[in-house]
């Protein structure tokens, strides 16, 4: 069976639906003593995988922000999902995982300036926590309304207060 637009362009009827996770990390005190970090990973109203949690070892807000990342990637895996998109207002975040990690990896996991990756264990585990995965890293803006990063925010800020 054909299934067209009206234009003549085939339309494939069992297009593949790609899950949508915001992740977000929060950490009063960032850099400072007595930081508290926490992370929140958002699905979607009332879903059974959103989580608030509080970091554990380093805590700052990049830290908060690889953790929700990893622990989404985690999810998706242990529900058989093979893509997904994650959605996060953290550049470092995305950076590191679409432009950076090949350089560190082939510099011996030193930055372009010759320092170790502070976060190497965190962005190590989201490396191999992504292995035959398809995923797609998109920026969103913090603190604009946007409601799933709205929810993973409040998660995040829940979470550090643990």
């Amino acid at each position: 069976m054909n299934f067209s637009d009206g234009r003549g362009r085939r339309l494939n009827p069992r297009r593949e639906h790609t899950p949508t996770v915001f992740v977000d990390g929060s950490c009063k005190n960032n850099g400072r003593d007595g930081a508290k970090a926490g992370y929140g990973v958002y699905w979607g109203p009332q879903n059974p995988l959103n989580v608030s949690e509080r970091v554990s070892g380093r805590q700052t807000n990049q830290t908060a922000e690889l953790k929700a990342a990893h622990k989404a990637i985690e999810q998706a895996k242990s529900q058989n999902m093979d893509k997904l998109i994650i959605e996060t207002d953290s550049k470092f975040v995305i950076k590191g995982m679409t432009q950076w990690i090949g350089n560190w990896k082939q510099n011996g996991w030193k930055t372009a300036s010759g320092r170790d990756v502070v976060n190497r264990s965190d962005f190590e585990k989201i490396d191999q926590a992504s292995q035959g995965m398809d995923i797609q890293w998109k920026y969103v803006p913090g603190h604009r309304g946007i409601r799933g990063n709205e929810e993973a925010d409040r998660l995040a800020t829940e979470g550090s207060r643990k």
